[in-house]
């Protein structure tokens, strides 16, 4: 891989993990028209999704600092600020679950489904929901997470295994199904991503038979996935707030028909 593909590759990667399109999906097609072969650089990957890891922590750094001080302080007062933040982080661990469970259990089934035949279809797949959660699910106005709102949210989560699902996408909608205000399901989708960001690139480090990549590659793509993921994570907060979910609805039926007509 040389540093060109590095780029775009990292450029689409900060652009597709927080905008809710699915990285995975972009990813595989990226390669594809790059001539690279989708799954065979797994360490690059893995770089990238590291990269997007670090911007979304950047980002929400004030949020994730109160959690972890809340869940290192022993002895929380009843009712405090504290406790809320401990409760809201283990919410956030709990929504991890579904996804972990699903990301180990159909390891090779997933594999087999990074295949750009398939990523059409689950792009118009993302598009119908994303339509749906605008359309019919976004009205809610709660502001505080509760222990069943993590378990669907999660659930959603673990569906977006699937490369054409977009995990951003499918975790504030999950928010919004349940009553969540937008808002509110955006920020937690996002501080969802953290922990689960976490596991996946620990577990795929793990399971890795080869580390096949370059330092100048590696640095290229895990700098532009860094910064463009910045800016992407403000302008899908912006398009949250705004009620315009279903421009991306629209972007991704447009893209999915016509990666599963051309891959017929």
């Amino acid at each position: 891989m040389d540093i060109f593909e590095a780029l775009v590759l990292g450029i689409v990667q900060g652009l597709t993990e927080w905008l809710p399109i699915s990285s995975s999906g972009h990813l595989v097609i990226a390669e594809e028209a790059l001539g690279l072969s989708a799954g065979m650089n797994l360490v690059f990957d893995l770089i990238l999704h590291l990269g997007t890891l670090f911007a979304v922590v950047v980002f929400f750094r004030k949020e994730l600092a109160r959690i972890v001080t809340s869940i290192v302080k022993l002895h929380p007062a009843e009712g405090s600020q504290e406790e809320k933040l401990r409760f809201l982080g283990a919410l956030l661990l709990i929504g991890t679950i579904p996804a972990a469970i699903a990301g180990v259990l159909f390891k090779d089934a997933i594999e087999q489904v990074f295949d750009i035949r398939y990523v059409g279809i689950a792009l118009i797949a993302n598009a119908i929901m994303l339509f749906c959660f605008e359309r019919f699910w976004a009205r809610g106005a709660r502001k505080d997470a509760k222990l069943l709102d993590a378990i669907v949210i999660g659930l959603f989560q673990a569906v977006a295994i699937i490369p054409g699902i977009s995990r951003s996408g499918s975790t504030i909608g999950g928010g919004m199904l349940r009553g969540l205000e937008r808002e509110t399901a955006a920020v937690f989708a996002f501080l969802l991503s953290v922990p689960t960001l976490v596991g996946a690139f620990v577990y795929g480090l793990l399971t890795l038979n080869k580390f096949d990549t370059d330092l100048a590659s590696s640095i290229v793509g895990f700098g532009a996935a860094f910064l463009v993921g910045l800016v992407s994570i403000e302008y899908l907060l912006k398009a949250v707030r705004s009620g315009k979910l279903w421009i991306f609805s629209i972007y991704c039926a447009v893209v999915g028909a016509a990666v599963a007509i051309l891959t017929l």
